[in-house]
């Protein structure tokens, strides 16, 4: 029995070690990305023409590989099995040794973009079972994402619509066409009858999957996509869970499907990574784009005089006031070099709270009639200095336009002015309204200003209306504002959240428009609403007069009187 015994324990032993020594290989040696960067080694060695190649070809080592991403969170490794996606002459190998199709890394740099920030999966894995995290089965909360879904995260870097995004812009039109904002929010824009959709294209699958009868047949039709399978269970079978929700059934088309998926998809509280490795060759696509300092519309040469003075004051400066054009916010500062002292002046512009605190005689009647007090905006000596003797000669700056300074032909400029302008409007459509947030994640607008527009969410009324504010305040007076806003309140709100300079070009071109078109219906319809109004005052009163004749006395009073004698005395 002992001999049995030992033989046994010797036996078992040999087998553990037999089996430890194969996953010790399997794991160091036969990884499945050691095999496919061996197969790709192999080809490099088949397709070198010179020397140089063969030398190359011999120096690839057989290593994990990774892209660490520390401005976006995440460290990719999917490039440790996909070996040659920059090798644009592996175009017609099969995956994983296949190139990257189309000629989106052209424009894209994975070193700064990454992998898992379009195509989603788990980048840290080295497995493709579980890099790619399909499956009910799966712990990982964003599979990778195939075919059209691929748009859903476009969104992420790329703020405005694109080309080749034709799924998720389709699906965005149809969700407001569609009245979903009715009852459901993105953001702080919607209805509150429905559940809020501000990150449903990242909900957890353990809360959001689809019930057992439809589990298995819309995994598969999604390709183990937990989130997709139950989207698309929720619009195209919204009874399915809760069964007393309150949503109809929509009749879709498998395109107008698609598209809703793609749109719901994309909708996420992470924080775009806004143009990070973009290159304005592939934003230029969709729309043009805007080397402007500050504004979508400005000049991009200032010239002669205080160049750098009209600068400063442009940025900082102009939302309150204006030199020559009159009283803004503040006053109009045309001519006050001469009326005010330059220490004085000097002192005041770069620190307004410390005149406004010892309650200065020159200060006090300005504060008391334009009642905005003036902040401290950040200026140096030096910049208050150019803003200074910019005040003195403002009429010695040149500005030249940007078709000017770039050499553009006429027709060309006056295009891209328009593409750039119209894409300009639709994102700042969204950022005031909240469908689109920004950078920083500061408030949206319609919080608390309102515009009186049909295309526009009413918004509140905690600040002034900004239907006209384009009018009163000009391009360059809302990007200075916006950039560095004069009201406390604002100031406070987007003290740590402020707005960048594509966002505030928007926003910039938005109100414009908005003023453009409340001048267009005041102009097209005051006089048919006058005539309107006109024949409605006439028919309410002759109506009144046809009233008052029904029921006024056809015979005199006397009459009835003696009416009522007659008939007493007969009887």
């Amino acid at each position: 029995m002992n001999r049995f015994f030992k033989s046994v324990i010797l036996v078992s032993s040999l087998v553990v070690i037999m089996m430890l020594l194969l996953e010790a290989w399997r794991e160091n040696l036969n990884m499945d990305w050691q095999r496919y960067q061996r197969k790709y080694k192999a080809e490099l060695f088949h397709r070198a023409q010179t020397k140089q190649d063969r030398s190359n070809a011999g120096d690839y080592e057989i290593k994990l590989r990774q892209i660490v991403l520390p401005k976006l969170g995440r460290t990719d490794r999917c490039v440790t099995c996909h070996a040659a996606i920059e090798d644009s002459r592996m175009r017609h190998m099969e995956n994983p040794l296949k190139a990257h199709p189309g000629d989106y890394l052209d424009t894209h740099d994975i070193n700064t973009v990454g992998c898992t920030n379009c195509h989603d999966g788990q980048g840290r894995a080295i497995t493709a079972e579980a890099a790619h995290g399909r499956g009910a089965d799966q712990f990982w909360e964003q599979p990778l994402l195939k075919g059209p879904f691929l748009e859903s995260n476009c969104v992420r870097c790329h703020a405005n619509p694109l080309q080749q995004t034709p799924h998720y812009n389709y699906g965005k039109v149809l969700f407001q066409q569609r009245g979903c904002f009715a009852c459901h929010s993105i953001g702080d824009i919607g209805g509150v009858k429905g559940p809020a959709l501000s990150d449903i294209g990242r909900a957890s699958f353990h809360t959001k999957m689809p019930i057992p009868q439809n589990r298995e047949r819309l995994l598969n039709k999604f390709d183990g996509n937990v989130n997709l399978a139950y989207l698309d269970e929720a619009v195209t079978e919204p009874d399915a869970q809760p069964q007393e929700t309150l949503m109809k059934k929509m009749d879709l088309t498998e395109e107008e499907e698609t598209a809703i998926l793609v749109y719901l998809k994309s909708l996420s509280t992470e924080r775009r990574a806004m143009d990070i490795g973009v290159s304005t060759a592939q934003t230029a696509v969709s729309t043009a784009a805007t080397p402007m300092a500050f504004s979508a519309k400005s000049l991009s040469q200032v010239s002669g005089g205080s160049a750098k003075g009209y600068i400063v004051f442009s940025r900082t400066c102009v939302a309150c006031h204006t030199v020559g054009s009159g009283d803004r916010v503040g006053p109009d500062l045309k001519g006050v070099t001469s009326r005010r002292d330059k220490e004085w002046l000097k002192s005041f512009i770069q620190f307004p709270s410390k005149k406004i605190a010892e309650k200065d005689p020159v200060v006090m009647p300005l504060l008391e009639k334009y009642k905005t007090p003036m902040v401290d905006m950040g200026l140096t000596a030096e910049d208050v200095e150019e803003v200074i003797k910019y005040l003195a000669k403002p009429e010695d700056v040149t500005l030249a336009s940007t078709a000017e300074k770039t050499g553009m032909a006429g027709g060309s400029a006056e295009k891209t002015k328009r593409e750039t302008a119209q894409a300009d409007i639709r994102k700042g459509i969204a950022l005031f309204q909240g469908k689109q947030r920004f950078l920083h994640h500061g408030s949206s607008c319609i919080a608390c200003h309102n515009v009186k527009n049909k295309a526009v969410f009413k918004g509140g009324r905690l600040a002034k209306e900004l239907t006209t504010a384009y009018s009163r305040l000009g391009e360059v007076g809302i990007s200075a504002l916006l950039k560095n806003p004069p009201f406390p309140l604002m100031r406070e709100a987007y003290l740590e959240k402020p707005l960048t300079r594509d966002e505030i070009s928007a926003l910039a071109a938005f109100l414009e428009q908005m003023d453009k078109e409340q001048r267009n219906q005041q102009s097209n319809h005051d006089a048919s609403k006058i005539l309107l109004l006109g024949m409605a005052g006439i028919i309410a009163l002759f109506g009144s007069y046809f009233v008052w004749g029904l029921n006024r006395k056809r015979r005199p009073v006397n009459r009835n009187i003696y009416d009522r004698q007659s008939r007493s005395k007969k009887g």
